[in-house]
């Protein structure tokens, strides 16, 4: 049987891994912090702020975190608004608490606590293997896609058909190829069922049907 390396020396049967659960308080919080991250659905410039971020946090409990957007800008590439958009995202998932605000004359920027919190498992993540998802519509293995946005109301919102179902076909000139989301919508309202945007709360099932991996 072929072996896989992993962390901490250990060695798992392939297509294991052997994961850090973000909430093994035995466990350093950034080790936490970096495997909620890894496992997160989420656009890459969030989680290249989530990663860079915990280089400044206390490593220990992730507080005393207090980069500025400037600083950011400079260690990431990234932009000033994706980087706002990055923190309003990590503020809304309860990922981060913003404790103070920035005070511009003494040159203090806003002071963050990174978290972890409760109900992570309800966040759109990877599952403890790091599985491909498979397609609600068509069955064929896919890698999911991140999402994420903040309301008006200041909540985290997700595009969790975009996990689910296989990319959108490129358009070509000429040629209207289906996307499965869109075929399943089909199907559904075919059969008198509900198409995705009246699931509500039952999407999160579907989703975990599409991962078959549960933490």
């Amino acid at each position: 049987m072929a072996y896989a390396s992993s962390q901490a020396g250990l060695r798992e049967p392939e297509g294991t891994l052997y994961v850090i659960r973000p909430d093994d308080d035995d466990k350093p919080f950034v080790a936490r912090w970096n495997t909620l991250i890894r496992i997160l659905l989420v656009d890459s410039s969030v989680k290249l702020v989530a990663r860079t971020v915990m280089d400044y946090a206390d490593f220990h409990d992730g507080t005393s975190c207090f980069p500025s957007n400037e600083r950011i800008e400079r260690d990431t590439g990234l932009g000033d608004k994706t980087i706002r958009n990055a923190w309003a995202l990590l503020r809304a998932a309860g990922l981060a608490e913003r404790v103070s605000h920035a005070v511009a004359h003494q040159r203090l920027a806003d002071e963050y606590e990174l978290a972890i919190p409760e109900y992570w498992k309800g966040l759109p993540i990877l599952g403890p293997n790091g599985r491909k998802f498979v397609c609600l519509n068509c069955g064929k293995q896919i890698n999911p896609q991140g999402s994420g946005e903040v309301t008006r109301e200041g909540k985290a919102t997700w595009s969790l058909w975009k996990a689910v179902f296989c990319p959108a076909p490129r358009k070509v000139k000429g040629r209207a190829d289906v996307s499965c989301y869109h075929e399943w919508n089909r199907q559904q309202e075919k059969a008198g069922k509900r198409p995705w945007p009246a699931q509500g709360a039952d999407a999160w099932k579907l989703f975990r049907q599409s991962r078959g991996d549960d933490w």
